[in-house]
């Protein structure tokens, strides 16, 4: 579990005893936002999506309020996202809503939830270190390649580095 943006977020979280699991979900942790939680499954081809249902998706819509798909850009037609999700496109630089999600009745959390994100605070924790630790050597690497660039004749911008 991570916390990002005022948000608490989770990757792969699980339901029904692992038989079930959220790609992403996140819960605002304020009162006066109600601990709104938001369901992401995120679907890369059009059978990815095809293969996906209703009850399958049952328990990240339990324990959520909203339900978005994430794909890229023009993969699913506004009218192929079910009356309970929205959808959310990713270009690789910016998300961009294009069916927003409607409200559900999201359920207290189970005793199950609990553990689930008890278990994955752990696990998220060394992912958002591995993420620091391949930000490090990014910039390392881009650092690197300031200083070599003009050597072959090339600035730095030109190849789309700044700063």
């Amino acid at each position: 579990m991570a916390k990002a943006d005022g948000l608490i977020w989770v990757k792969e979280l699980q339901f029904a005893g692992g038989a079930r699991r959220c790609d992403f979900w996140t819960l605002e942790p304020q009162p006066s936002k109600g601990f709104r939680a938001t369901a992401y499954e995120i679907k890369i081809s059009r059978s990815d999506f095809r293969r996906d249902s209703h009850r399958k998706q049952r328990f990240a819509r339990t324990f959520s309020d909203q339900f978005y798909y994430v794909t890229p850009p023009g993969l699913l037609g506004e009218q192929e996202i079910p009356d309970w999700a929205g959808l959310i496109e990713w270009d690789g630089s910016a998300l961009r809503k294009v069916v927003p999600a409607v409200m559900l009745d999201k359920a207290f959390p189970s005793w199950e939830l609990v553990v689930s994100l008890i278990r994955y605070n752990g696990e998220i924790r060394r992912d958002v270190g591995q993420q620091e630790q391949l930000i490090r050597s990014l910039k390392r690497q881009i650092e690197d390649a300031k200083t070599k660039l003009p050597d072959k004749g090339i600035q730095p911008w030109e190849v789309g580095i700044y700063g």
